[in-house]
């Protein structure tokens, strides 16, 4: 049929190699082709086609692709049983090799999609279709427990709770099952009571009968087997095939998306099997131009439509330059509004072409405890003569500091508890421009533990607000925690950012970040945590050490952007 234009095909048959048929919708172009296909798979209804954050099918079918939007394996229409990510290889082979055989087709197929469209692509990457010629992953990964699961080394409850019970709904669905499916849909919007419930593998009825990998996710706390059969990174390495990667600052997925990008990148033996990395102010959804409060202004979008149809041309279609010509990677930095690029920048290290700042811990008499407290962040390190000591807070487990987000909220309302040591820098005498993630190295001691640190750092503003930057976690051990204390190098969550002059920065140092990722319960060693219950939350004491001899510190990455010209100032 003819639909806005453009001749539509709706559920299109294709036959995996076991029998099992999935079905997709065709958008053809116009004119007589051959022409290139572009596919998507997704499990969300193929109707959708990730229109959330891309235009529609029919918009790239005008630019001159065959657009081919596929239900996966037990979604929509599509038959068989759904098991997230573990079929999406063998079958992402096979319908990559169907789409290519169309009618019309010149042989060539891109796949494009965000989140779990995007790690189809890895999926299919991984086992190397003959006729895949290009991808464009958005905001996923190819290491699905370090880059999205478990990003801070703890499960990201508040993430997959919510869309478990997404993925249980369309379950409930296909059942007909109307009540469960409406407890699912009430769940995904108002998940508060089970994110607080405990052990966090106690099952809920209707997500144990409609989803019940979720407790699959959440009882692998530690990379095992489970997860090495669901990472992709090493293959999709030694495949070689030209990925345009799409991140976000905001987005939960992002250390995926920087983890996927710096390794095929680093393992790419042909320069003209070109990656490209395009990070902007954006969260999950939407790819606007505002988040967390904040207005990034007009350029803020990164005109990804057009960036898509480019890669595209030139990948499956040989027209335009070629992409290794433009900067490997085009960034958005916030606090300035422009994009800015670079040929070699690894944001999960240290950049190549980066220095490193670092700000030093120290108090000023009185405990750091609370955002009136007196702990201080200078640039000047500890002199032999000061005194050595230690900041001290407590971390109950029952109630767990609170970040739901990467958004650049404000946090000064919660500062001011005495569970959170503050360590403030004075106004800043210059502008400084970082880009990459932070790193703080500091020495703890644990009673009651083992126990997590979590370091978050702010920008803190002349009206007092003190908004979100990066976040990091790592465990102290109760049996390194001696005299000398355990020595912790926390890594941080990647930003880019403009941090003005006369504007501050702070570090936060806590015992949890709920429900971002999981609370550690105290006491216990993390293999353990996933079966703590209520019983099990401890309180334990941890103690920051100040000695001069060596001294903590928080070290931000800091590069000079090379602004794309086209984009001005917004102020």
């Amino acid at each position: 049929m003819r639909f806005a234009g453009i001749d539509t095909q709706y559920n299109a048959a294709c036959r995996m190699r076991d029998g099992t048929t999935l079905y997709a919708d065709i958008y053809r172009p116009p004119g007589p082709g051959p022409h290139p296909v572009l596919l998507m798979r997704q499990p969300y209804g193929k109707a959708l086609a990730s229109t959330v954050t891309y235009a529609h099918p029919v918009w790239f079918a005008q630019q001159g692709f065959i657009v081919v939007i596929q239900d996966v394996r037990g979604r929509g229409a599509s038959e068989g049983q759904f098991e997230p990510f573990v079929q999406e290889a063998d079958d992402g082979y096979d319908t990559v090799e169907w789409a290519a055989a169309l009618p019309g087709s010149n042989g060539k197929v891109g796949m494009y999609g965000f989140s779990y469209q995007g790690s189809t692509q890895w999926a299919a990457a991984s086992v190397r279709p003959p006729h895949l010629a290009a991808i464009a992953p958005g905001m996923c990964a190819a290491d699905l427990y370090h880059g999205m699961f478990y990003p801070h080394g703890r499960f990201a409850v508040g993430s997959f709770l919510p869309w478990a019970f997404q993925l249980a709904r369309d379950t409930a669905r296909r059942e007909g099952d109307g009540e469960a499916e409406a407890i699912c849909t009430q769940m995904m919007r108002q998940p508060d009571a089970l994110l607080w419930q405990l052990p966090v593998t106690k099952e809920h009825p209707v997500l144990a009968k409609y989803f019940p990998t979720y407790y699959d996710w959440c009882s692998h706390p530690v990379y095992d087997d489970y997860w090495a059969r669901r990472n992709w990174l090493d293959d999709v390495c030694e495949a070689q095939i030209p990925a345009l990667h799409i991140g976000g600052w905001f987005d939960n997925y992002l250390l995926g998306t920087l983890q996927s990008f710096e390794a095929v990148r680093a393992a790419n033996r042909d320069p003209d099997a070109s990656h490209r990395l395009i990070v902007g102010p954006w969260a999950h959804i939407p790819w606007g131009r505002r988040a967390g409060g904040r207005d990034y202004g007009p350029h803020a979008t990164g005109r990804l439509h057009e960036e898509h149809v480019r890669w595209f041309n030139y990948w499956l279609k040989g027209e335009g330059e070629p992409p290794n010509r433009r900067p490997a990677v085009r960034y958005f930095e916030t606090g300035s509004n422009r994009w800015a690029a670079a040929d070699d920048m690894a944001l999960l290290g240290t950049s190549d072409g980066a220095a490193r700042e670092r700000w030093y811990l120290a108090t000023a008499g009185h405990p750091a405890n609370g955002a009136s407290g007196g702990g201080r962040l200078s640039e000047t390190p500890p002199g032999t003569d000061d005194p050595a000591g230690a900041d001290v807070f407590v971390y109950d487990a029952r109630l767990p500091m609170p970040c739901g987000s990467y958004l650049p909220e404000d946090r000064s309302g919660l500062e001011d508890r005495y569970e959170i040591l503050n360590f403030t820098g004075g106004p800043l005498g210059r502008s400084i421009h970082a880009a990459g993630a932070p790193r703080v190295t500091l020495r703890c001691q644990v009673a009651g533990g083992p126990s997590d640190v979590v370091a978050i750092l702010t920008l803190v503003g002349a009206d007092g607000s003190s908004r979100f930057l990066s976040i990091g976690r790592a465990e102290v051990p109760e049996e390194e925690a001696g005299e000398d204390g355990a020595l912790l190098q926390i890594p941080m969550w990647p930003f880019a950012a403009a941090l003005p002059e006369g504007a501050s920065i702070r570090l936060e140092l806590t015992g949890s970040a709920f429900p971002l990722f999981l609370r550690h319960p105290n006491r216990m060693p993390e293999e353990r945590i996933p079966g703590a219950g209520p019983e099990h939350l401890h309180m334990a004491t941890i103690a920051v050490l100040h000695d001069p001899a060596a001294p903590a510190f928080v070290e931000l990455p800091v590069r000079e952007p090379e602004y794309e010209p086209e984009y001005e100032t917004n102020e």
